[in-house]
């Protein structure tokens, strides 16, 4: 029933036009009646109906059903000269039709399921019926930092860079601790070329990283920059390896690398970024211990961050953080970037929510 189900423009069996709203006389003429193409269609349905023969029109439009459907209705008793001649032109139809092909593009992408490699079916279908739960990169955070560590080393840097990109910060800075020191500078340039990377894209990457076993604006898929996107993932890195990251992109992209670095907001940023006024607002979005912790561990080399932090809060509060900072234990390595950047983070979350303005590099110049 491909002519019924797949009309073409000016066929014979079109189901196209108007609809027919006045049942045929029957006078017992044996002269064929002159039909529509759907008031053909019809004749044809209730003769493979009659026969006791299924029919899939659920194939075609709601709206090409409802048309066929209310044809059918119209539809009255016709003469045998009728029938015998739409049976004639439907065999003429068959006789000169070659191929039948899928009606969409899903039908389309299951009839050559086995023939196609999986991955490209699943990245096909993907683009053309995304369906991924809008928490998707939440979960593909929740997959062990080694494991999306080792698939970022095994991408392309664009790859790499879109995934590393759209990872929550935190699960992207456990990442890029385990990334070699080339792979991360390599990937974080990439980022400069992840600009006008489409939605669509990045659902094939999802979609292929939920799928592998190794665990959504118009335009563009990143709502942020990538400048923005590599200082985020770069806030997060240790000062060592953010330092060396930094130095490789100057020779790799100068101009992208000054864009960074102004970008970027570390710990001893603070002192010279920070507003005055908004330091008390740090201990109402951080927990006394996490802000205890940072402190202690950027006393050691940002000492004068420390200090104004302190000058800034209330007498009573700083005498009191100072007296519990006596009582903590050094902190050094990895324990100590990671309570700096807590408080960081703290501040951009403060300026992304509205509540406090930092001083942009060219305000401080």
């Amino acid at each position: 029933m491909d002519l019924v189900a797949q009309p073409r423009a000016g066929a014979g069996f079109g189901i196209g036009g108007k609809v027919a709203t006045t049942a045929f006389a029957f006078d017992g003429s044996d002269k064929p009646l002159h039909l529509s193409g759907a008031q053909k269609a019809a004749v044809i349905v209730q003769m493979i109906l009659h026969a006791g023969g299924a029919i899939p029109l659920a194939v075609m439009s709601e709206a090409t059903q409802v048309h066929l459907a209310r044809v059918y209705a119209s539809m009255g008793p016709i003469n045998k000269a009728t029938v015998a001649s739409v049976l004639a032109e439907f065999a003429e139809h068959l006789d000169a039709h070659g191929l039948s092909f899928p009606v969409d593009t899903s039908a389309a992408l299951d009839a050559l399921e086995g023939n196609l490699s999986d991955s490209l079916l699943a990245r096909m279908r993907q683009i053309h019926s995304p369906t991924l739960p809008k928490n998707t990169w939440e979960m593909i955070a929740e997959i062990p930092p080694e494991e999306l560590a080792e698939r970022v080393a095994t991408e392309s840097p664009r790859v790499a860079a879109i995934i590393m990109s759209k990872l929550p910060p935190a699960a992207s800075t456990n990442v890029m601790d385990l990334l070699d020191i080339e792979t991360a500078n390599a990937v974080t340039f990439a980022i400069s070329e992840t600009g006008s990377v489409q939605s669509e894209t990045v659902d094939i990457v999802a979609q292929t990283i939920l799928e592998s076993g190794e665990s959504s604006a118009e335009g563009g898929a990143f709502t942020a920059k990538p400048v923005a996107r590599a200082a985020s993932l770069l806030n997060a890195a240790g000062a060592t390896q953010r330092d060396a990251v930094l130095d490789a992109l100057d020779t790799l992209d100068a101009v992208f690398a000054a864009q960074v670095r102004k970008a970027i907001f570390t710990f001893a940023d603070i002192l010279t970024r920070v507003q005055p006024t908004d330091v008390p607002a740090l201990i109402r979005v951080l927990p006394g211990d996490e802000l205890n912790a940072a402190l202690k561990a950027g006393s050691e080399e940002h000492a004068s961050v420390v200090d104004f932090i302190l000058e800034n809060l209330s007498k009573r509060m700083a005498d009191a953080i100072r007296e519990e900072l006596g009582e903590i234990s050094p902190l050094t390595g990895k324990a100590a970037e990671a309570a700096m950047g807590k408080l960081t983070a703290a501040i951009r979350q403060l300026e992304e929510s509205g509540d406090i303005t930092l001083i942009t590099i060219d305000e401080d110049a």
